[in-house]
């Protein structure tokens, strides 16, 4: 199995543990004052604390949309960007997480775009895009 690493940075580990961790569901491999740490499948992303990280201004362009805008969706920036494909229950599981814990989401339900879309911002700004892949279209 190939293994993929990313590198990012985040403004409070403590916020970004728990969007991650705690709405998110992804699994915390590496816990310290500066760094944290989840995987999933055959990803590990760590985030290691930064005075002053940079921050986009809005949501990211997201390859597969319509020239990445959505019908309605305010305008998108040429920033980085993650999805998370989740199986079904753990897909619905952290909406509703996600939108209990008043995070900004982009449309307030799932979006079918070919599969099942929930796009939220973590704590420093980045677009985070939850999918379900498997479950069938409306």
């Amino acid at each position: 199995m190939i293994t993929w690493f990313a590198y990012e940075y985040c403004s409070d580990v403590a916020a970004t543990r728990n969007f991650y961790r705690d709405l998110v569901g992804l699994e915390l491999i590496w816990d310290e004052p500066d760094d944290v740490a989840f995987v999933h499948g055959c990803v590990q992303i760590s985030f290691r604390r930064a005075p002053s990280p940079a921050r986009p201004n809005g949501w990211a362009h997201q390859p597969g949309w319509a020239q990445g805008q959505l019908p309605g969706a305010p305008d998108t920036e040429q920033v980085r960007s993650v999805s998370i494909a989740l199986p079904p229950v753990d897909f619905r599981v952290a909406v509703d997480r996600l939108r209990e814990a008043g995070v900004e989401s982009l449309r307030a339900e799932p979006f079918w775009v070919g599969y099942w879309s929930f796009v939220v911002l973590d704590p420093d700004g980045r677009t985070v895009e939850l999918t379900d892949p498997t479950s069938p279209m409306p």
